[in-house]
């Protein structure tokens, strides 16, 4: 019992087809499977972009130091993946009847994960990318000869006005084939009304198209062999390949490097509002057991499973986490090349975050352009502010509200192995949030920041010199004001 396996057994020797696979989750499924599984192929989805070929770009991917453990065991890894020129958003995929006939003989499982996870993008783009797509490759896996089962990644957020969501169906917020069938409509709306429409009380297009999605997976259980898993937050990497690993800095993490060089000085959010986060390779890992229950015939044929953080494993509030964060880049991590002291506040008050954003964000955004302007370089600050607040009143749904989430990560974990609590990570011994928030600050440094270890103690001096002038700042600003208080107002008494 100490020595098995389940998982590898499960998909030991088995085709895999994927959409999804350039994404942060998809490498990290890509990487699990191959390290952990010794699959036997898997076909890789891959449409061209920015003048790259789909070989290019899985080659790319490969570079990355995500596979870095994989290359160290298993060289010739890469052997074992092909690219399938495709988009999920066209018909068929825009798979080649070479590719399409392949996939029908030869898959054995199915991961759908492919999504945009941008909150602005147009509702006809959220849907044909998001909805469409996993339309499209529910009809693909239809026709699969071999097909033990079709693994659809959703969101834990796709029904945002459920305050406790539960592992069960849940009623789309429209039907999603009359949505797919109002697409070329939906493209001629210049005013935008039938968009309005459309979303309703939806925050956003992505959980609007994720909701579709997941409705339409729904109405293959009984016809086909599925499973929905609807991850929370998706954060670095807790455990393996890479601690501290994540895709790009869109997500928290991006909130802290901005916070860390000084560029966001103000957050709009309830900070005692708890955030329910996944480490990305414990979303793979509920994935693959939520898989192997299922197959099992485990949890009476349960195919919805809430890929989050149990409350008994991980409750902490925003505010905890970010002062957390903050102490981490301060006293261990700092970034280099930072704009000013880590600082600034969180607030429920929308006013008073507006007034913070325009004085300690976007005036000294524009201050900054202009001298660059005056030296010959190109200004850069104001348009990354309107970034960061049209970033900020995206998310802000979510920073600003609860929710509670029922899940059978109990059920999943139990009757685990002692070698598959070691490779498949889904417990919380051993987490400890500073140490978390250290390899990943340590990993954003070195992978997406692109600064070396040894420019470290040069981030140090600088956080420190900073953190002076700063004081200073403060200090004088303060003095200024009470001067003129006491010129303006308090001495004109005592001369009258």
């Amino acid at each position: 019992m100490e020595d098995q396996d389940r998982i590898r057994k499960l998909f030991e020797g088995k085709t895999i087809f994927m959409s999804g696979g350039t994404g942060f989750l998809g490498k990290v499924l890509i990487e699990k499977l191959i390290r952990c599984c010794n699959v036997k192929k898997i076909y890789i989805l891959i449409r061209r972009k920015k003048g790259m070929s789909v070989t290019e770009r899985l080659a790319f991917i490969f570079k990355n130091p995500l596979f870095d453990l994989l290359k160290s065991t298993q060289p010739d890894f890469a052997s074992k993946c092909e690219c399938v020129p495709g988009d999920v958003t066209l018909k068929e995929l825009a798979m080649s009847e070479f590719y399409t006939n392949k996939v029908i003989n030869e898959a054995d499982f199915i991961f759908n994960m492919a999504a945009t996870t941008r909150f602005d993008d147009t509702i006809t783009y959220a849907v044909s990318m998001n909805t469409r797509g996993t339309e499209y490759m529910l009809h693909l896996a239809k026709q699969c000869k071999k097909l033990k089962l079709f693994i659809h990644c959703s969101t834990a957020y796709a029904f945002p006005h459920e305050t406790v969501l539960e592992e069960k169906r849940y009623a789309p917020p429209v039907n999603p084939h009359d949505v797919l069938d109002s697409l070329k409509w939906i493209k001629e709306d210049p005013t935008g009304r039938l968009t309005q429409e459309l979303l309703g009380d939806s925050p956003n297009t992505y959980t609007f198209s994720k909701a579709l999605a997941e409705e339409l997976v729904n109405e293959q259980v009984g016809k086909m062999p599925v499973i929905i898993v609807r991850p929370a937050i998706v954060i670095p990497i807790f455990d393996s390949p890479l601690k501290g690993w994540c895709n790009n800095l869109q997500g928290p993490m991006g909130l802290f490097v901005g916070a860390g060089k000084g560029v966001i000085r103000s957050m709009y959010m309830n900070p005692n509002s708890y955030a329910n986060f996944i480490p990305a390779d414990s979303a793979i890992n509920i994935m693959l057991f939520g898989s192997l229950a299922y197959l099992s015939g485990n949890n009476n044929k349960q195919y919805i499973y809430n890929a989050v953080s149990p409350r008994e494993d991980f409750h902490k509030t925003w505010e905890e986490i970010i002062n957390e964060g903050r102490k981490v880049i301060e006293e261990d991590i700092p970034f280099n090349m930072i704009l000013w002291y880590p600082g600034g506040t969180m607030t429920q008050n929308k006013l008073l975050h507006t007034i913070y954003f325009y004085l300690f964000q976007m005036i000294p955004a524009i201050f900054v352009d202009m001298l660059l302007f005056i030296l010959g370089y190109p200004p850069v600050l104001y348009k990354v502010q309107r970034r960061i607040q049209n970033a900020g009143a995206m998310f802000e749904f979510y920073t600003t509200q609860n929710w509670d989430f029922k899940d059978s990560a109990a059920i999943l974990r139990s009757g685990m192995s002692e070698l598959e609590k070691k490779r498949y990570k889904m417990d919380p011994e051993g987490f400890s949030v500073r140490t978390y928030l250290r390899d990943c600050m340590l990993c954003v440094r070195r992978v997406n920041l692109k600064e070396s270890d040894d420019m470290l103690p040069r981030a140090k001096r600088t956080m420190r010199i900073m953190y002076v002038v700063d004081k200073l700042c403060k200090t004088w600003f303060f003095l200024g004001m009470f001067y003129y208080i006491y010129k303006l107002a308090i001495l004109p008494m005592y001369m009258e």
